[in-house]
């Protein structure tokens, strides 16, 4: 009868450690604001995924790999918008591109109307410019990116935390047939 108990006891246990675990992938793969599949892949094609470094590295390594790419820059990632693609305080190299060799799913560094620097991906091309997005936001951002705002585009990232978001969604795409294995 102990065996029994113990028995539906560990079933219980693995029923709520299932559960659990489903309730955290509807939750991460939910985070997104984008919800198109196709514009996805395109962003996991055309985005790097952050290197892990030891917390604290991140804005050095940063610097350093900006040092070897003409006119790059380093940066911090702060902020929610691109948190599923990036985690919070991911240092990025943003390195020049001429405007004519931008495609949609690129992650871009920009500045909006309020002088601001924003680094999101670009969902779309207009006559007058680029869409862009954040990842994780719901509306598409209100300034296009153009030949004036646009700074250049991501080339490298560095995180000391790997962004679960982007390992499902990479697999549940991969397993769809919309990103090559082996993809980011």
């Amino acid at each position: 009868m102990q065996s029994l108990v113990r028995a539906s006891s560990l079933r219980l246990l693995a029923c709520r450690v299932l559960v659990a675990l489903v309730l955290v992938c509807v939750a991460t793969t939910a985070r997104a604001g984008i919800k198109s599949e196709r514009l996805l892949a395109a962003i996991l094609k055309q985005t790097p995924e952050a290197e892990l470094v030891p917390a604290g590295q991140q804005l050095s390594r940063a610097d350093a790999a900006a040092a070897r790419i003409w006119g790059a820059s380093a940066f911090w990632g702060v902020g929610k918008s691109m948190e599923p693609l990036f985690p919070s305080r991911t240092a990025i190299v943003v390195a020049p591109i001429n405007f004519t060799d931008l495609e949609k799913g690129m992650t871009v560094v920009y500045i909006n109307r309020h002088g601001q620097m924003v680094a999101h991906s670009l969902t779309g091309d207009v006559p007058k410019g680029w869409i862009a997005q954040g990842v994780n936001n719901a509306r598409e951002d209100d300034d296009l990116v153009t030949r004036r705002n646009l700074v250049g585009v991501i080339v490298q990232a560095y995180a000391e935390i790997e962004s679960p978001w982007r390992v499902a969604l990479t697999e549940e795409l991969v397993a769809k047939g919309r990103l090559p294995a082996g993809n980011s």
